[in-house]
């Protein structure tokens, strides 16, 4: 295995994180968890905590109708942090 492929083994995929206000999936299911892709948690300090959530692949976060965070500015935005 390439140095390249070792270092990204880990990273790819989303965790289910708790924000704070409900919404509805596409499914009619309620919810309060958003997926935050695992790069974005090690890149960012302060959303390390959430690094234990939930795993979940990222495309079928998007297909169930999970809210994604995708940047510092959406986890503030969301009261994340």
């Amino acid at each position: 295995m390439t140095p390249d492929k070792q270092r990204a083994i880990g990273i790819a995929g989303c965790r289910l994180v708790a924000g704070t206000s409900p919404y509805r999936l596409r499914d009619g299911s309620s919810t309060v968890h958003m997926a935050v892709p695992v790069s974005l948690l090690l890149a960012e300090p302060s959303l390390h905590r959430w690094h234990e959530g939930q795993p979940i692949d990222c495309d079928a976060a998007a297909l169930r109708g999970y809210r994604f965070v995708r940047t510092y500015e959406d986890a503030v935005a969301y009261g994340l942090l």
